[in-house]
């Protein structure tokens, strides 16, 4: 017994074939274009079937004729009135043919499809004729259930316009033209285009070929079925739709920790004050985030700035150990154990991303640079979001939040609630890193806490440390080039000079450079290459009130102590005292435009609340020849199966107390 019938169609790899009879276990088939015959063995033939190589076709070619093109796929997606109305009519076939009713006589099948009608609560049954075609196509289609089945949205020429030629060339010149060449336009501003069009082309025609208008409703119609990404790029232009129309396909994984880490800036949601309660501004945060466990490696607090300074910062307080913790925050029983040498920065296309000095310094420090993809939301997403996350689910609770939108911020100010110190924020986010996001299960994790993911992590691929932590001072610092005169080097407007450095100069060529390296956020010194030791040369400051200042600061203060006039300089008072009274100034200055330069004067960041008590880096650091042995480092305490801390402490909800600011 055979599957396939003689005179059926079949396509063998979309080549079409006809059924001509059979030979035992073998089938004559025919290819309908050649006119070559082939025995095929049936067994052969269901295999192609079973692989989908092999298509059949139900019916036979002397009754629908030729086909040319093998049966497509059912399709799937019906209306739902056209699935109600197949399976009405598969039940009264099923109904029917089960009592025999179409052997008995038509009185009897019209009882019958009554009966079905009651017991189905229909109003109206079927006509008698109109189940006996159903039953007729049902059988003639070998009684598949394809022959019963409703198409209602096939019905009435769907999609098939009914404009002659002429007028639906003017709509889609229309559409072109007046359209999709706009910013903002209507169906109404293309249908009066129309409009005066077909008056113009009517102006020159006799009147039996007057051409009709088209409605409003048929012009909707044609601006509904324009393609959404055509019409973007039409709109927008074709970056943007591309951007618009992106495909989802997630960021790029990483397969361990400290694989690649992502760094970004965003403003904070809060406005903090001073020590007296006055409000100075919103603070900037710079966050370093490892990719594979979802950790926060480091951050920076500023209110001077998000610039170059910030991502060194950052950079810093994620590759060094968090030894501050017991110091700063002994009281909060925090565990950080976040640190070590990235293998890559993902950074954006910023211009302090892009500077020369940190590009340097990732080179000195062994790590890859890494620039995201411009405008793409998928090549840097982790830390972007979790920014977002920061604001919404803790600073947006906090006294003195301005919330994401001016709009969100009914019924209250956000100066006037403002009450946290730049301090005193700064604990707040330990706190909710530590003992809040690094403790909460991740999606992007399948559930678990980027705590437990980073403890797996370090125990397969324990965090290194490289380099000597006095070497870092150098490494984020920017970069110049300068010549040794016989006073020393002149930078930024200051004279640096040491016994070494023109010791230097005497060995070097005429007119010779020499590489620079100087700190921003300390003026008193700089660092000069040595080539003949291969050792950075510590070069002070000629000026030595300089030191501990700032390069801004610094520079702030000489043009004060050169006005005429000046307070400052009445009183003789040193370039230190010049800027604590510059920055006091600024600070109480009822504008808030001139606080928040005072802030900025001030140099007021998370870093001094971190280094206040760190030792200052060595006078001279010789250059390492070689990459040292990486240390073994601490290997962190496993996470418990329940994804909570080893240490026993119950990680209880971020909630603050905001009446009680002692307790901020």
């Amino acid at each position: 017994m055979s599957a396939f019938t003689r005179g059926q169609s079949i396509w063998r790899d979309k080549v079409h074939w006809e059924v001509i009879r059979f030979d035992g276990d073998e089938v004559l088939v025919e290819q309908m274009v050649s006119g070559t015959r082939e025995k095929v063995p049936l067994a052969q033939l269901y295999d192609e079937y079973a692989q989908s190589t092999l298509q059949v076709s139900q019916e036979k070619l002397d009754e629908l004729g030729k086909a040319e093109s093998p049966p497509h796929a059912p399709e799937r997606q019906r209306s739902a009135a056209g699935r109600i109305e197949t399976a009405r009519r598969m039940d009264y076939i099923t109904r029917l043919e089960r009592i025999s009713a179409f052997t008995l006589a038509r009185k009897s099948l019209v009882i019958a499809i009554r009966d079905i009608s009651i017991a189905r609560k229909e109003p109206h049954p079927p006509h008698v004729s109109t189940v006996y075609r159903w039953h007729r196509e049902f059988n003639e289609k070998r009684r598949s259930a394809d022959a019963i089945i409703v198409r209602f949205d096939r019905r009435g020429g769907r999609g098939v316009g009914r404009l002659c030629k002429e007028v639906e060339a003017i709509v889609h010149e229309a559409i072109d033209e007046v359209f999709l060449k706009s910013k903002t336009c209507s169906a109404e501003a293309v249908h009066n285009a129309v409009h005066v069009q077909l008056q113009l082309l009517n102006a020159t025609r006799v009147a039996s070929r007057v051409l009709e208008p088209p409605s409003l409703r048929t012009v909707q119609r044609r601006l509904k079925s324009l393609y959404a990404f055509d019409l973007a790029v039409a709109r927008f232009g074709y970056k943007e739709a591309e951007r618009r129309f992106a495909n989802n396909l997630g960021a790029r994984p990483a397969s361990r920790i400290l694989e690649v880490v992502e760094i970004d800036h965003s403003p904070v949601d809060i406005l903090v004050v001073d020590a007296k309660g006055v409000v100075i501004g919103r603070p900037y945060i710079t966050v370093v985030l490892d990719r594979f466990s979802r950790s926060v490696l480091g951050y920076h607090l500023s209110l001077a700035g998000h610039g170059t300074e910030a991502v060194f910062e950052a950079l810093r307080h994620a590759l060094l150990p968090k030894t501050y913790l017991k110091r700063k925050y002994g009281d909060l029983n925090l565990r950080w154990e976040r640190y070590g040498w990235p293998e890559r920065v993902l950074m954006d296309n910023g211009a302090e991303f892009h500077a020369e000095a940190v590009a340097q310094a990732l080179i000195d420090l062994s790590i890859i640079a890494e620039y995201a993809a411009s405008q793409d939301p998928n090549d840097k997403p982790h830390v972007e979001r979790f920014l977002k996350t920061l604001n919404y689910s803790c600073v947006h609770g906090l006294p003195g939040t301005t919330l994401a939108n001016v709009k969100d911020r009914i019924g209250f100010k956000s100066e006037d609630e403002a009450c946290l110190t730049l301090e005193k924020l700064d604990r707040i986010l330990h706190v909710w890193i530590c003992d809040v996001y690094h403790q909460r299960p991740n999606a992007g994790l399948q559930g678990r806490t980027p705590d437990a993911v980073w403890a797996l992590g370090a125990e397969a691929h324990p965090p290194q440390l490289k380099r000597n932590a006095g070497d870092l001072e150098i490494s984020f610092a920017r970069v110049a080039e300068s010549r040794i005169s016989n006073d020393g080097i002149d930078l930024n407007t200051f004279k640096y000079v040491s016994p070494e450095l023109l010791n230097l100069r005497r060995v070097l060529p005429e007119m010779a450079k020499v590489s620079v390296r100087w700190p921003w956020h300390d003026a008193g010194h700089i660092w000069v290459w040595d080539s003949y030791t291969n050792q950075y040369l510590k070069v002070p400051n000629r000026d030595q009130e300089m030191v501990g200042l700032t390069v801004d600061q610094a520079k702030a203060a000489i043009k004060a102590l050169a006005e005429p006039g000046n307070p400052h300089r009445d009183v003789n008072a040193t370039a230190q005292e010049t800027i604590r009274g510059m920055a006091k100034e600024a600070l109480t200055d009822p504008k808030l435009k001139v606080r928040r330069k005072g802030a900025r004067l001030d140099n007021q960041t998370s870093k001094p609340l971190r280094d206040a008590d760190d030792a200052q880096p060595p006078a001279s650091t010789p250059a390492p020849t070689a990459e040292p042995a990486p240390q073994p480092a601490p290997q962190p305490t496993p996470a418990s199966d329940d994804n909570r801390p080893a240490t026993g402490r119950v990680v209880t909800p971020f909630k603050f107390n905001v009446t009680d600011e002692e307790e901020l």
